[in-house]
């Protein structure tokens, strides 16, 4: 019984390994741009330059992203492994981590872990990124500074994206949150219902912060990896999550923002999307073009 328990976080946490392995670690050379041919669907009615940049982005770094472990190299992948096992060891010490804080849970420790667990909730987080955007395109209508705007797009990107692998990592491992068992080995159980690990507030809140450091340097970054340490240790406080849940989430959110933020500093046509529609024959989708 006690070597099944502890095989369990070893397949869960393997997941997890599969879908951080790519974004920061992998390298992968791509060719340069070739010219850029006339687009063969002018005739139908597209969406809006923008919006058609926004979805060709966000479907080419979701397609990358998730195929990323198919290019990891063998010294990736040993230090893939290394980042896993540490959060195996962390597992292992769930049990002694939550017993250790409780001790400590007492009313003015509770509210201030509340307080402070707003600022890894999805919907705060978006509309802080969405205010950055406003501010920051103010500023280059002004300047024509477009620093601050795009990395307030590239964060609000990296949010969305680590909400979505989190998200999917969190109903297939369907973990059991330390307030709904005293067991840290309760994995693929009540899917739909169990959706510990890893934390969503933790790793949104890392995923910014890596975009923040990779932008504006060790300052700020040092401010952005603070803030987003106190939202992981507040979720443990609030017994929301295992410490394993908070670790795993935090290497997953770093590990896509600082892909996307480098990705993002330079083109990157591994593929492409042209979404269109054309009214006249009801018909609506996404072309996918890949070049060589």
């Amino acid at each position: 019984m006690v070597v099944c328990r502890a095989v369990r976080p070893l397949l869960g946490i393997s997941l997890i390994v599969a879908a951080l392995a790519g974004p920061a670690i992998a390298t992968a050379q791509e060719a340069s741009p070739p010219a850029e041919a006339p687009n063969k669907y002018d005739e139908w009615e597209q969406f809006s330059p923008v919006w058609e940049k926004a979805l060709r982005a966000l479907g080419d770094d979701t397609l990358y992203l998730l195929s990323s472990p198919l290019r990891l190299s063998p010294e990736s992948a040993l230090v893939v492994a290394g980042v896993g096992a540490g959060i195996v060891g962390i597992a292992f010490a769930d049990r002694s981590i939550r017993d250790a804080v409780a001790s400590h849970r007492h009313d003015g420790v509770r509210d201030a872990a509340d307080a402070i667990s707003y600022l890894g909730d999805p919907l705060v987080l978006f509309g802080l990124n969405v205010g950055v955007i406003a501010i920051g395109e103010g500023i280059r209508e002004a300047t024509g500074n477009s620093k601050l705007l795009g990395a307030a797009l590239v964060a609000t990107e990296a949010q969305l994206l680590t909400l979505g692998l989190t998200e999917g990592i969190a109903y297939g491992t369907a973990r059991a949150r330390p307030d709904q068992s005293n067991d840290p080995g309760q994995w693929f159980t009540n899917w739909g219902r169990n959706d510990s690990f890893p934390s969503s507030h933790a790793s949104q809140a890392f995923a910014i912060a890596a975009v923040i450091e990779d932008r504006f340097g060790l300052g700020p970054g040092i401010v952005a990896y603070g803030l987003a340490g106190l939202v992981g240790a507040a979720r443990i406080v609030q017994d929301k999550h295992w410490a394993s849940d908070v670790a795993a989430g935090a290497v997953l959110g770093w590990a896509v923002g600082h892909f996307l933020s480098v990705r993002h500093s330079e083109r990157h046509p591994y593929l492409d999307f042209f979404p269109f529609a054309d009214p006249r024959t009801k018909t609506y989708g996404f072309v996918l073009e890949k070049k060589f």
